[in-house]
């Protein structure tokens, strides 16, 4: 198997831990948010990763649904991007990969950690995508 291929599946197997933790099991909708971000992202479908199609498919807006008018999908983003880094801060401290939901977009970056870093707190260096799996596309601002 090439590693290629393999990456996506890691990717699959650690987004399946994350979700099984404490910090996400007792949130179904910070769950289901993270889990369909993460999936179109390593599907290639970033270009899906979009307010308006997360407000429908992932909070159950209707079709006619206005981000303008609704801020839910960036209230459940920073909600995630908060979860995400405790859980890195604590139980998955460690953890192989790390999923991170970089502001001003929705597109998930899913890397290595960097020398010793465990939290999703911003790379000092500024290095974005360094060890990212997936698309090599940069978050896309909302």
């Amino acid at each position: 198997m090439s590693p290629v291929e393999a990456e996506p599946r890691t990717a699959r197997q650690h987004l399946k831990q994350v979700l099984e933790s404490r910090a996400f099991s007792r949130s179904e909708q910070i769950s289901r948010f993270l889990r369909f971000i993460v999936e179109r992202h390593l599907e290639g479908r970033d270009d899906e990763l979009k307010e308006s199609i997360i407000g429908i498919e992932v909070f159950g807006r209707k079709p006619d649904y206005d981000p303008k008018h609704d801020p839910i999908v960036r209230t459940e983003a920073r909600r995630l991007r908060a979860r995400l880094t405790e859980y890195y801060e604590g139980e998955g401290k460690g953890d192989p990969l790390v999923i991170e939901l970089p502001k001003g977009g929705y597109v998930p970056l899913i890397r290595t950690p960097r020398h010793g870093q465990t939290s999703t707190l911003p790379d000092p260096l500024g290095a974005p995508g360094h060890g990212s799996v997936g698309s090599s596309r940069a978050p896309r601002a909302c």
